[in-house]
């Protein structure tokens, strides 16, 4: 089977099996008034687990954080993005978010700690974290800085990047309200143990293109798997080579069923 067919066979796959509801998501230039901060999130509104709770940035995902040259049979270039999980596991997790977005910080404090404990520490999933900055421009600044902190990290303490994401999320405010100005973000950034804000700022500076390739990389294979709001996943099952998307910030089971589903068809 050429490439071609098995890129074609997992979009129709994707198309049949997708497991998404009621979108609880952020598209582009969309802001949500009713939701203020990453801190005060409540759980999806169309019920499930609410997951552990009490924010992000003292989970125990730190130690699992890896990067890698890759490029998976899916393909997701993994140069440049982050990864928790096992380098071997059969199912990979790709996850699109923007700091801007609420939902992405209620995903990351209701379902993302159970999917650590449940499939990621035990290591049944590599979850993949890549860009999508789609509300404003203050989430492209957001989306640049965490690809400075990760090239920063990234070969002495990976674990830094975990602490840097989590943060950013406990310290969201009100989309477009200008808590993530590159100021901000900074100043966030040298409250993070392990991340050099100074070697951070230097890298927005000396490494725009890059930066932005990177992302529109990302971008693209949003694109490329009809991902247009966050936090949004495709599930893919690297032996099968069989794929599953949920969208927006849904509850646990919902991501239990769609690891399910990949496996099982």
């Amino acid at each position: 089977m050429t490439g071609n067919e098995r890129r074609m066979r997992r979009r129709a796959f994707l198309g049949s099996a997708a497991v998404a509801a009621g979108l609880a998501g952020c598209a582009s230039g969309q802001t949500d008034s009713n939701d203020t901060t990453g801190t005060t999130k409540s759980t999806s509104s169309d019920g499930g687990d609410s997951g552990t709770g009490g924010g992000t940035n003292g989970d125990t995902s730190d130690s699992l954080v890896f990067g890698s040259e890759e490029t998976t049979a899916y393909g997701i270039d993994l140069a440049g993005n982050p990864i928790l999980g096992a380098p071997d596991a059969d199912v990979d997790i790709y996850y699109w978010s923007d700091y801007q977005c609420p939902f992405c910080s209620r995903f990351e404090q209701d379902t993302f700690p159970k999917l650590v404990e449940n499939y990621l520490r035990p290591g049944k999933v590599r979850f993949v974290v890549l860009e999508l900055p789609n509300i404003g421009s203050a989430s492209t600044t957001a989306s640049r800085m965490a690809k400075c902190v990760w090239r920063q990290v990234r070969d002495d303490s990976p674990a830094a990047f975990k602490r840097w994401h989590s943060t950013m999320f406990d310290e969201q405010g009100k989309p477009n309200s200008g808590w993530a100005s590159k100021e901000n973000l900074l100043d966030i950034t040298r409250t993070v143990d392990g991340v050099d804000a100074k070697a951070v700022e230097s890298c927005l500076g000396e490494n725009g293109a890059s930066l932005q390739s990177s992302i529109d990389d990302d971008v693209n294979a949003a694109t490329r798997s009809d991902v247009s709001a966050t936090p949004g996943f495709i599930f893919f099952d690297r032996e099968s080579e069989k794929a599953g998307k949920i969208m927006g910030a849904q509850p646990y089971p919902r991501f239990e069923s769609a690891i399910r589903k990949i496996r099982d068809a």
